[in-house]
């Protein structure tokens, strides 16, 4: 069995554009969110085989709202920037995830969030307003090396 547990929820077609439209007339740099544009919900070395996970229920698509750009300070990938939102239903997953399954993740607080570039130098960097919702339609659960 592979040993990390993943969930994530993918953008529609639709909100893909209009971010990367919002990035491109602000001169923002996208390039990891262009090569794999997800919001990860839980990853974790805890490993719980994809196939016997059930979450929550949802309607789709799950709706991102209260959507701003950020810049997450981390460890192994620098300054990153990201566009953070509320979602009710990937923190649902998340609560659940590590009460049903006892999963641990490297963050203690869950903020859901779109990774556009990491390694950001972000000094005297002016970040716009995000007009828009964020429309996800796929759920993934997966095991991965």
């Amino acid at each position: 069995m592979q040993n990390i547990t993943n969930i994530r929820i993918i953008p529609s077609d639709d909100t893909i554009k209009k971010i990367v439209q919002m990035a491109d007339s602000y001169n923002l740099p996208h390039t990891d969110f262009d090569a794999h544009p997800h919001c990860t919900i839980i990853y974790s070395r805890d490993v719980v085989d994809a196939k016997d996970i059930k979450l929550p229920e949802s309607d789709f698509p799950i709706i991102g709202t209260n959507a701003h750009l950020d810049v997450f300070e981390t460890r192994d990938d620098g300054n990153v920037l990201v566009i953070e939102f509320d979602c009710e239903y990937a923190k649902q997953c998340f609560d659940y995830m590590k009460q049903k399954y006892n999963i641990t993740t490297k963050y203690n607080e869950y903020k859901p969030h779109l990774t556009l570039q990491k390694n950001m130098i972000t000094k005297n960097m002016v970040l716009p307003k995000i007009t828009f919702d964020l429309y996800f339609d796929k759920l993934w659960v997966t095991n991965c090396d």
